[in-house]
């Protein structure tokens, strides 16, 4: 617990990267189809799968046999029949998986009633926006799940891929009650023209002021352009440079300590600092009119279609907006700040748990067959299946990396890979020898930013008042900054504003949130 106290006060994770180099992975043994194609090849760091002569003469074990209920991101689920890729993925496992798909579009709700049912698999993929829900948490306080809080640490491969940030993240008074789907914890930055800013000499924004000084000289030089692209939904500041900016102002990252109690930010000087920045950006058009109604893909559409200077937004956004760009202008060049005065926001490094019901998962041996599944699927022969399937069939190396056979057999590969990642947990970072430079880029400010990533404080917590009325909430200050940016109201509105969202219930998370934290601290 020590760890993770010092975690809360000051952002320190270590995120490991497994690293796929040269030909590192050409001749896994555990893979049926590790043929000699010439290259050199070593064993991978982390692999512990070789068997010792005992192993070697034992009769192979009966795959183990379990359920899984996942989110379905597509209008139908994937064959898994007759499917080679997830074929070579239970056998490599040695697992018979029985798949559960729910619609992702109701899929909370569904969770929620399988929940009270009772009807669950033996193991549930809870989201994200589900783990800090009123079910979810009486669910874990009242027993429902295996805790694993002390079993994770007992699997490698799963333990590299985890830090106190995302274990404190996904907690639940301290306790663990699944295994997290890890993410990077610094992962926002500004994307830019670089070819623009060198073409004109404008210099790279280091701070909130540079960052307003940046777009005030593109209007200048390329006034049809929008010089910031910015998109704010309520729950849109993670992404859109506002806690980055802020962070970089040496603020909070929504919540932080102050005077010991934990403090929004709402009315901060360095998050005010931001709005009035915004405010005047807005009004001498060099950010887009439109911001507060942009949604979906249409946030990136300005950058990827050349209309726009800066977007901020995840590092790893940069790729797809480079190969789109290119299309339009094959001398574009798309650049990556990942931090602003040497800051970003952190994220809150999870995209949910996987869930073992204790009404379904009965004995210890069974939890243990669970973990050493996920913890295997791992292993670099199956990171390289989930990335590009199986040599000789779908991939062969080039100068000791896998490639695609061809753009028809990489189409086919990712329609029957796409089972394999509701299933199972991924690295944080992998890295392979033919990474373009923007790529290895962009992995290389995710492991580097991730030990000074500012998290915000209230994420391990659970406030009742937030579970309950959150949403309502939220939209009260979010309602109030749209106004202030767009000038509809003043600065004594904004204050009112958050002077309201207090009364109807953020001064009672802010006690809620206090009292979590103190009882974590004194742990």
């Amino acid at each position: 617990m020590n760890q993770r106290k010092k975690t809360w006060k000051k952002a320190s994770t270590t995120l490991l990267a497994v690293s796929l180099l040269g030909g590192l992975l050409a001749g896994c043994g555990n893979s049926s189809n590790s043929g000699n194609n010439g290259n050199e090849t070593s064993t991978p760091e982390t692999s512990n799968n070789q068997s010792s002569p005992v192993e070697a003469t034992k009769e192979p074990a009966a795959p183990f046999a379990f359920s899984i209920t996942t989110q379905l991101n597509d209008a139908q689920p994937p064959a898994l029949d007759g499917n080679p890729i997830w074929e070579e993925f239970e056998k490599l496992t040695n697992t018979d998986i029985t798949v559960n798909y729910v619609p992702n579009a109701n899929y909370i709700d569904k969770f929620n009633l399988s929940l009270a049912s009772g009807d669950l698999t033996d193991v549930v993929m809870a989201p994200a926006a589900v783990i800090k829900g009123t079910a979810f948490v009486n669910a874990a306080r009242g027993g429902a799940f295996w805790d694993l809080t002390d079993e994770l640490s007992k699997y490698p491969n799963i333990a590299k891929n985890m830090n106190d940030i995302i274990l404190a993240n996904t907690s639940i008074d301290g306790r663990t009650y699944g295994i997290p789907q890890p993410r990077q914890t610094a992962r926002v930055g500004v994307l830019y023209r670089k070819d623009w800013f060198e073409k004109y000499d404008i210099k790279v924004p280091t701070s909130l002021e540079e960052f307003y000084a940046a777009a005030k000289e593109i209007k200048e030089k390329l006034p049809d352009v929008t010089p910031f692209s910015y998109a704010d939904q309520v729950k849109e500041s993670t992404w859109n440079g506002l806690d980055l900016l802020t962070v970089s102002n040496g603020g909070f990252n929504i919540w932080g300590l102050k005077d010991e109690k934990i403090q929004p930010y709402y009315d901060s000087p360095e998050y005010i600092s931001v709005l009035e920045t915004f405010r005047n950006m807005y009004n001498e058009g060099l950010m887009n009119r439109d911001f507060a109604i942009v949604q979906g893909a249409q946030k990136k559409e300005a950058i990827s279609t050349g209309k726009a200077a800066m977007f901020a937004t995840a590092y790893d956004d940069a790729n797809g907006i480079q190969l789109a760009i290119e299309q339009i202008d094959p001398e574009a060049q798309i650049g990556l700040i990942p931090v602003i005065n040497g800051e970003t926001n952190s994220t809150s490094g999870h995209n949910g748990l996987f869930v073992l019901p204790k009404s379904k998962v009965k004995t210890q041996e069974q939890v243990d067959a669970i973990l050493t599944y996920f913890d295997r699927a791992l292993e670099e022969d199956i990171i390289l299946l989930k990335n590009y399937g199986i040599e000789g069939e779908t991939f062969t190396y080039a100068d000791g990396a896998p490639t695609f056979i061809d753009g028809d057999v990489e189409a086919k590969y990712k329609e029957n890979n796409k089972p394999l990642a509701s299933v199972s947990i991924s690295p944080v970072v992998v890295r392979w020898p033919n990474d373009p430079p923007l790529a290895a880029l962009i992995k290389d400010a995710f492991e580097q930013y991730a030990e000074t990533a500012v998290p915000n404080l209230v994420d391990p917590f659970v406030s009742t008042t937030y579970v309950e009325r959150g949403g309502e909430l939220d939209k009260v200050v979010y309602d109030a900054r749209v106004k202030f940016i767009m000038g509809e109201i003043d600065a004594n509105g904004y204050s009112a504003a958050v002077a309201e969202w207090r009364k109807q219930g953020g001064d009672k998370m802010i006690e809620e949130y206090t009292a979590e934290y103190n009882k974590a601290q004194s742990k």
